[in-house]
């Protein structure tokens, strides 16, 4: 058979802040995010060689453990991440900067 290249693909880091907001709330106990961009909001990005190192800054409900929201916080980014765009991710940094009740 023989083998034909298809093309490259390249995905916007636009897109991929999109992908880790919709992760992060998804998770039970995300009160909001927090930025100024309205669809990447409270995500940056920063590529280390082939990884991402993401940062997430965000405020919870009242009532939840703080460790274990951060926990599946970090580990529904990264799958979704992954699960989408086959890029892994370095690091998942998870910033609680408040309170909601």
């Amino acid at each position: 058979m023989e083998n034909k290249k298809l093309g490259t693909v390249e995905i916007n880091p636009h897109a991929l802040t999109v992908i880790a907001n919709i992760a992060t709330t998804e998770v039970e106990g995300v009160s909001k995010l927090l930025g100024k961009k309205i669809y990447s909001k409270g995500v940056d990005l920063e590529f280390s060689g082939e990884e991402l190192i993401i940062d997430v800054y965000c405020n919870l409900k009242s009532g939840f453990s703080v460790t274990k929201v951060a926990r599946k916080i970090q580990e529904n980014v990264k799958n979704s991440i992954f699960n989408m765009t086959e890029i892994n991710t370095k690091s998942v940094n998870v910033n609680i900067l408040g309170i909601d009740f």
